[in-house]
């Protein structure tokens, strides 16, 4: 036999070995347990802690609702259109478009508790499709349960949105890569308000401020040092944010900050005071959705605070903002 119908035979083989294992991957994972079997009973205190958990402290609102201004992002939510989804397309750093899904029940409601609990958690959908980590189940998974039931309960008390948004459809290999990120929950009791430090860690990841404000490469992996800013966001007019450095740094992060300071930026950042940022005349601009996280608790932005002194300090200074080109 010939050398060159060798080396055939030889690609045709390894060409056979990839897709063969390429369809293991997509039977075997996600590997996640089964969706739990429960009913949420949605008392009015509970949807109402809900409805701060989604729209304020975990902003969940900022992804899952549209903006007044499609495209402004960090902007303002319509709140008529609570959970209707949202395009989230038109940014150079995202792979494809992506769409947030629509959480009302014109989208979920024929999907259990127990599902949409394990969608959260665990990052898959009720028929076991791996979701897109641009939504941080990663660190959702360590959820107290009794917040995401909250959160649930205040889902299905929404107006229903009749609004189907196209599946986000990725480029190869991620269809492939993401499907070994979900994973079974490992959930953890939400400290209380007389361990700050402990409760400001949990809000800190919960929140999503470890996911921003710690670099990542372009595959989404952490690699700079935690908290220390500088990843990178391209902005749909043009311009590049990048998350600020809030270590205890004194000189390049939060360090000389007092707890009042920490808080008062959050509260000059209301709604009101989002919309009235304008790239177009290269005011600085973020992908930070301050809107939402403006009516947080002072007691759940003072434990932030409080954890985030506790971290090691970076001295990385970081420009923020960079407006785009005239």
């Amino acid at each position: 036999m010939s050398l060159k119908r060798v080396a055939m035979w030889a690609g045709a083989a390894l060409g056979a070995l990839v897709v063969l294992a390429v369809g293991a991957v997509f039977l075997v994972f996600p590997r996640v347990s089964a969706a739990p079997d429960f009913k949420i009973e949605a008392t009015p205190a509970l949807v109402a802690r809900g409805d701060y958990l989604f729209n304020h402290q975990f902003a969940c609102g900022g992804c899952h609702t549209p903006e007044l201004e499609p495209h402004r992002f960090s902007r303002v939510n319509d709140t008529s259109r609570i959970g209707a989804g949202r395009h989230m397309g038109g940014k150079p750093d995202f792979p494809a478009d992506i769409y947030a899904p629509n959480l009302t029940s014109a989208a979920l409601g024929s999907w259990t508790d127990g599902e949409i609990y394990r969608a959260i958690v665990s990052g898959v959908d009720r028929d076991g499709r791996a979701l897109f980590p641009v939504m941080p189940y990663p660190f959702y998974r360590s959820l107290d349960p009794e917040d995401v039931k909250a959160v649930i309960a205040y889902l299905r008390s929404l107006p229903p949105q009749p609004v189907t948004l196209p599946r986000t459809k990725l480029p190869m290999p991620l269809p492939i890569v993401m499907r070994f990120v979900p994973a079974d929950p490992t959930p953890q009791t939400r400290p209380g308000a007389g361990d700050e430090v402990a409760l400001g860690r949990y809000l800190a990841y919960a929140s999503a401020c470890f996911e921003c404000h710690t670099k990542r490469n372009e595959r989404g992996e952490p690699t700079g040092t935690p908290f220390a800013g500088d990843n990178v966001f391209a902005l749909p007019g043009g311009g590049i944010a990048r998350s600020a450095n809030i270590t205890p740094d004194k000189e390049t992060g939060i360090g000389s900050w007092t707890r009042a300071q920490f808080i008062g930026r959050f509260r000059a950042m209301t709604p009101e005071a989002a919309a009235k940022i304008a790239p177009e005349a290269q005011d600085a601009d973020t992908e930070m959705p301050w809107s939402n996280y403006s009516a947080m608790t002072d007691d759940d932005l003072g434990a932030i605070y409080a954890y985030l002194q506790t971290v090691p300090p970076a001295h990385a200074k970081v420009e923020t903002f960079t407006p785009p080109a005239k």
